[in-house]
């Protein structure tokens, strides 16, 4: 398996290259190292020679290339750049990648704190089916490296839950629970994060305040108006790189289940 690393002909090709090469590590995984266009590569081979690879060029629509090459059956996630303007943070390039290709995907800011590093991985989960399905895979990789996950809830005012006369508790038994439910892999592992207020704001905060070098996120790849307000924040605010898994939950039993999950008062010790 491989690690694509898609770079541009900018400054933004070494921090994709470094974020690569950390994730490529974690997978087991070989480093590729990928740029399509006609206008020039010397700094995106300049980027690659500095990690000890040798540039594939394409050429063509960068988009359409890009999404069929990560799409092989050979590639594990692909690592780009966000090289945004005022109007469009992230880049337009960025973006419809992340809605096209069915492959995890991380997309690296250009100021990027300590690319090359990950230790500490957050996973914002809503208490959802659909966005619990995504980070299994995060979680696996912690039991076999040192990768320190923390997962963070975010309550808004309306979705805290009321404890009777023994609030340290039940606060302890609503924790295991949310873990046991929404990401059962790493129940044992990890730390679990809760806060109250707006996620996508909370969410920003929370990875400059504990210190994570990555953000993982499941989503539907819907970027449309109102939609994906959590994964447009962490994109366009955060400053580490955000990685983002294609979800493709079963609605029926996803429903289910969070409405069992919201009518859920207390479970017994």
């Amino acid at each position: 398996m491989k690690v694509i690393a898609a770079l541009d002909n900018s400054l933004a090709a070494r921090p994709v290259v470094a974020t690569a090469g950390a994730l490529a590590e974690l997978l087991h995984s070989n480093v590729e190292a990928l740029h399509v266009g006609e206008n020039g590569s010397a700094v995106a081979r300049s980027a690659a020679a500095s990690a000890g690879l040798e540039l594939h060029l394409r050429t063509g629509s960068t988009v359409e290339r890009l999404v069929d090459e990560g799409s092989q059956a050979d590639v594990a996630a692909m690592v780009i750049g966000a090289r945004g303007t005022i109007a469009h943070p992230v880049g337009t390039t960025a973006l419809e990648i992340a809605e096209a290709l069915p492959k995890p995907l991380v997309v690296v800011p250009p100021e990027a704190q300590r690319p090359g590093v990950l230790h500490r991985i957050l996973v914002p989960l809503e208490g959802t089916i659909s966005t619990a399905l995504a980070p299994m895979a995060v979680f696996e990789l912690s039991e076999e490296s040192e990768l320190d996950v923390v997962v963070l809830h975010v309550h808004d005012e309306e979705s805290i839950p009321a404890f009777s006369d023994q609030p340290q508790h039940e606060t302890r038994e609503w924790s295991r629970e949310f873990l046991a439910r929404y990401c059962p892999w790493g129940v044992r592992d990890v730390q679990l994060e809760t806060r109250v207020g707006r996620r996508d704001e909370e969410i920003v905060r929370a990875t400059e305040e504990l210190g994570v070098d990555l953000i993982a996120l499941g989503w539907t790849q819907e970027l449309g108006p109102d939609r994906a307000p959590v994964v447009r924040a962490a994109l366009e605010r955060a400053h580490v790189p955000v990685l983002l898994v294609p979800v493709r939950p079963d609605s029926e039993t996803a429903a289910a289940k969070e409405e069992a999950w919201r009518s859920w008062p207390l479970l017994p010790v």
